[in-house]
């Protein structure tokens, strides 16, 4: 069947999503590949005498920008519509439009062309972020082209992807299988009252009586930190550390462990046919840091200088648990016992502060913050359809001018896990037609939908996750790079993708940030000055626990990658980092690696990148601090030297430039 009015065929600013059905991807494709083979050949033929940057390069980002576009909506629409024409949507054109892409990068004529003009004399003399966008087209035809003779590495890439999607979907299997229905109102003694609203809908939506406790992160976090029910904590803390293994409540159903030793196995096998060592090696080259041993050298240095507060936070933590009664608190204990603790020091708590910190109120304030910073306006558009009637639409404007836009889609679906992120539906470019093609970033939250009685209220890890995320969204949409290649996101290496997000949660530290945010639900007063002060004390004590964590993510994930093939066991590798990070307690069958799922998630090595950043951000934060944390002038800098040129070049080269630019007193960072 044809679709000659099919949206996705035709040229639109913004996605019509109320016009897209499932059945216009297959067709769509269809002809998509179908012209982008064509104009492929043509290119081919027409630059074989001569390579230029015009009919070469800006001519194939054509062809990738489209496919790429209908990527982008493939993906977002079949992860968030459900029904069976969705899923054949997706079975239909992922592999496909994946395949296609694949045949590209191993097009041995494409690549011999962009050689031809990167040897030339007008490659040569090239500006630097042109330059900078052909070498990473070369990188990445590098990747792509057989490197021993008749050796297709394409088969072992195949397999890791197939293994990473495995993981995940045993791990989200898991998830879902474990709960625990509580018909007992006292043994939620301690937990938020909406958390306790969502347990209730659940357990109707189960048809059951009472409370329904699931498993994912927020409700670990959540459970683990408020409830006064220690079997209640001890019950999810132990599901959670053993998901998807041969332990734990659901032993041997969804394990992870033989997927997760084959995935390394054939992840060391592709980086030895490629050339490397070990696959930490081939994954971070492209990276900041560019070694393993730099990245374990900073690892070390830093987990020294924490070593200190480390220490005094156990000892502090271990005499609380014995004022209350407890000479050995348990893995499950030090959550709840951190955050008692924080109260203590604090004099009031953390679900207390949250009545301030509505999503409805807060997330204005935060585009207000951006607009003063950057002088950007944020208008809603509630006159263009989405693709759900929660997500909301800004377009974000310089001087009356549309720069891009900003989806923000902040609840939770039912029945589905939460988790925080943002994806992208296009990057900026500028066509060889020197057209526009405005940036637009997705913010997908991870909050339970609230009601009027029970607004959805952020607690303060929830509300520096909010920064987190439109950080990244700001560093998409305010790019002025010319180049898809290099405005996007999606292109940054990792340890300098997570910079922006890193450095948007130090406003959350903030006494004046904090109070401007903040409304309480409801009288709709700001949080007054000294209870901003209590909030400070309460978010800084006892801070090494999430600190301890990171830690250990980054390190198993490094060592596992580093030393594939010393004879350790996945087990033995955890067990080790765990000891080296004595500071964080573990179950003694915890099996944290089956479920972590930043090993298939794109930080495979490079996990890092959440220490590597705040220590970045924390640097240029300082100058905030100094010159004010609503500087327009500094804001200005930022956006200048370091989320305007996007990927034009190493990180520490546009915040060295920050640093040392100097402010409206003339005074330098």
């Amino acid at each position: 069947m044809s679709y000659p009015e099919n949206p996705l065929l035709q040229a639109y600013d913004l996605p019509p999503f109320a016009d897209i059905r499932a059945e216009h991807f297959s067709p769509a494709l269809d002809r998509i590949l179908a012209e982008s083979q064509d104009k492929v050949a043509d290119i081919i033929a027409s630059q074989t005498p001569f390579p230029t940057w015009d009919d070469l390069v800006l001519a194939m980002d054509e062809i990738h920008t489209r496919l790429e576009g209908f990527g982008y909506l493939l993906n977002l629409l079949t992860k968030t519509r459900e029904g069976e024409p969705w899923k054949q949507a997706s079975l239909d054109c992922e592999t496909r439009l994946i395949d296609f892409r694949d045949e590209l990068l191993k097009n041995a004529k494409l690549f011999e062309l962009y050689q031809r003009l990167a040897n030339s004399e007008i490659g040569i003399n090239l500006e630097p972020a042109r330059k900078r966008v052909l070498d990473k087209n070369l990188l990445q035809f590098c990747e792509n082209q057989p490197c021993i003779p008749g050796i297709d590495q394409s088969q072992v890439k195949l397999r890791i992807e197939n293994a990473e999607q495995l993981f995940w979907d045993q791990l989200q299997s898991a998830n879902k299988a474990w709960t625990l229905p509580i018909v007992d109102e006292d043994q939620l003694s301690g937990l938020p009252a909406a958390f306790k609203q969502r347990m209730a809908l659940q357990a109707n939506k189960a048809g059951q009586t009472g409370w329904l406790l699931t498993l994912d992160d927020e409700s670990h976090r959540i459970v683990t930190l408020y409830a006064d029910n220690r079997a209640l904590r001890q019950q999810i803390h132990e599901a959670y550390c053993t998901r998807a293994s041969d332990q734990g409540p659901q032993a041997g159903q969804f394990d992870n462990g033989m997927v997760l030793k084959q995935l390394l196995d054939d992840r060391h096998e592709y980086a030895n046919l490629m050339g490397y060592s070990d696959f930490a090696q081939m994954t971070v080259a492209s990276e900041q840091a560019q070694t393993p041993e730099e990245v374990m050298t900073f690892l070390s240095a830093q987990l020294q200088l924490q070593q200190s507060t480390f220490n005094r936070d156990t000892e502090q933590l271990k005499a609380f648990a014995r004022q209350q009664g407890l000479s050995e608190p348990e893995p499950w204990d030090y959550p709840y016992l951190a955050e008692k603790l924080r109260h203590k020091a604090a004099g009031i708590s953390q679900q207390e502060l949250s009545a301030w910190f509505p999503l409805e109120a807060v997330f204005p304030k935060l585009l207000a913050i951006a607009t003063n910073l950057f002088a950007v306006d944020f208008i809603e558009r509630k006159d263009v359809p989405t693709w759900d009637p929660d997500v909301r639409l800004f377009e974000v404007s310089e001087e009356g001018t549309c720069i891009g836009y900003i989806y923000f889609d902040p609840y939770v679906a039912d029945g589905q896990d939460g988790y925080s992120h943002t994806t992208t539906i296009r990057d900026r470019q500028i066509t060889a037609e020197g057209k526009l093609r405005r940036p637009i970033a997705v913010l997908h939250g991870w909050l339970p939908r609230g009601t009027a009685a029970n607004p959805t209220l952020l607690d303060h890890l929830q509300l520096r996750i909010l920064f987190h995320e439109f950080g990244h969204c700001l560093h998409q949409v305010l790019s002025q790079a010319a180049y898809r290649d290099i405005s996007s996101i999606n292109r940054l290496s990792r340890d300098s993708a997570e910079f922006a997000g890193c450095l948007f949660e130090r406003w959350c530290f903030s006494k004046e940030c904090l109070v401007r945010v903040s409304t309480h639900h409801q009288t709709g007063a700001p949080l007054p000055g000294e209870m901003a002060d209590q909030l400070i004390t309460l978010v800084t004590t006892q801070a090494s626990w999430e600190t301890a964590n990171n830690w250990r993510n980054a390190l198993l994930d490094i060592e596992l990658h580093r030393t594939h093939g010393d004879g350790r066991s996945i087990q033995q590798v955890f067990q080790q980092v765990s000891e080296q990070i004595s500071h964080l307690p573990v179950i003694a069958n915890s099996r944290l690696a089956n479920g972590l799922d930043y090993l298939v998630t794109g930080y495979e090595a490079r996990m890092y990148a959440y220490l590597w950043c705040p220590a970045l951000a924390e640097r240029v934060f300082k100058r905030f601090k100094r010159d004010g944390v609503f500087n327009a002038t500094t804001g200005k800098a930022l956006r200048q030297h370091i989320l305007g040129p996007g990927d034009s070049g190493p990180l520490y080269e546009p915040i060295e430039a920050f640093l040392q630019a100097t402010d409206h007193r003339g005074e330098r960072a």
